[in-house]
């Protein structure tokens, strides 16, 4: 019988996402939120890429640790697993970051 993995609703007529474990509600709630933080995080590593001052760069890798770790938590929230992508650009940042300050 599915159960989502949020939520724990069953039953046999329960339409469970395939990619994600969730149901429809879970599934929507959670690409909402998820879709805000990845555009912020986005934006903040076009501004890094585009930067010349190393002040900026290390600003704006701030913010996409920032919003990474936020999304981070939300896929921790669903009981779901944040894919390598998301955490070697956050690890890859930091690096940036901590490169820029010095």
């Amino acid at each position: 019988m599915p159960q989502c993995k949020k939520c724990g609703k069953k039953g046999l007529f329960l339409k469970i996402e395939d990619d994600t474990g969730l149901c429809l509600s879970c599934n929507g709630s959670f690409a909402q939120e998820g879709k805000v933080l990845t555009q912020k995080i986005t934006e903040a590593k076009n501004k890094a890429v585009i930067a010349k001052d190393p002040g900026k760069i290390a600003e704006s890798c701030k913010a996409v640790v920032q919003y990474g770790n936020e999304l981070i938590a939300l896929h921790q929230a669903y009981n779901l697993q944040p894919s390598q992508v998301l955490l070697d650009l956050i690890e890859t940042c930091k690096k940036k970051q901590e490169l820029a300050e010095k």
